[in-house]
């Protein structure tokens, strides 16, 4: 970063301007919405991208402190090229170190910068799934006065199958996905094919790891759904359910 723009003025002109600022230089610039991008809660700077003069960018964030009264304020994550990201606090007199990746709110100062973000270790397969169980539990409270669902309705609601399929079937089909990230941002970024809620413009700005992250911090969490949906289902449904999504030898070793 420029010597003459800090991280703390950086952070806090973003805070004054709330939108995203950049040091270019030895001065600061206010960035605008980039044309035909949606709004978006990391700010005006989703689906923008700098040159190489742009040493750091800073944007505004809602944030929930933890063992506060006050448990809402406004924070700036700053992201440099040479140095670690920081947030600006207002009430803290020296920005603080990130010392663990924050995922899409990271994620976004890097690709303005274009720079790349880390790889994400989570695969394609748990993203569908969670696009799965969310659909099941959607169909179930709809359905439930009609009466409960069977296994043939909640299997064609898997996004790789349109048809009834038996539970280790759907099983394998997902253990075998040869769908990588790249491949899975490939398709996103195809107009002809969206990924639900991304935009393919937003799909095309995004690398691998950012874009994976992206569709995970949109989803429920797993664990939680698949709980919630015990409560919903029939028994018999919902070991379908467990053995479609059984880890590799999990299923057999329940049987031995």
């Amino acid at each position: 970063m420029a010597q003459s723009v800090s991280a703390r003025s950086l952070g806090r002109r973003a805070l004054s301007l709330d939108c995203g600022v950049a040091a270019l230089a030895d001065e600061m610039i206010a960035i605008p919405p980039a044309p035909g991008t949606s709004a978006h809660p990391y700010g005006p700077l989703v689906g923008v991208r700098c040159g190489r003069a742009v040493h750091a960018v800073a944007y505004p964030l809602s944030a929930r402190l933890v063992h506060s009264e006050a448990t809402d304020t406004r924070i700036a994550v700053v992201v440099s090229r040479t140095s670690a990201p920081l947030i600006i606090d207002p009430r803290r007199k020296q920005p603080m170190t990130i010392e663990a990746e924050l995922g899409p709110a990271v994620d976004v100062g890097r690709r303005v910068l274009g720079m790349a973000t880390p790889v994400e270790t989570t695969s394609p397969s748990d993203v569908l799934d969670v696009f799965w169980l969310d659909g099941i539990i959607s169909v179930a409270l709809r359905s439930e006065p009609e009466g409960p669902l069977n296994w043939a309705a909640v299997s064609t609601l898997h996004p790789l199958t349109d048809r009834q399929i038996e539970p280790w079937r759907l099983r394998n089909r997902r253990l075998r996905l040869p769908l990588g990230w790249d491949a899975f941002r490939n398709r996103a970024s195809n107009a002809a094919s969206p990924w639900p809620g991304m935009d393919p413009s937003i799909a095309g700005w995004l690398d691998d790891g950012s874009f994976a992250r992206w569709c995970l911090a949109d989803l429920p969490d797993r664990d939680t759904i698949v709980e919630d949906l015990r409560d919903l289902l029939d028994p018999s449904v919902m070991a379908g359910i467990d053995e479609a999504l059984a880890p590799p030898g999990e299923w057999i070793r329940r049987w031995l």
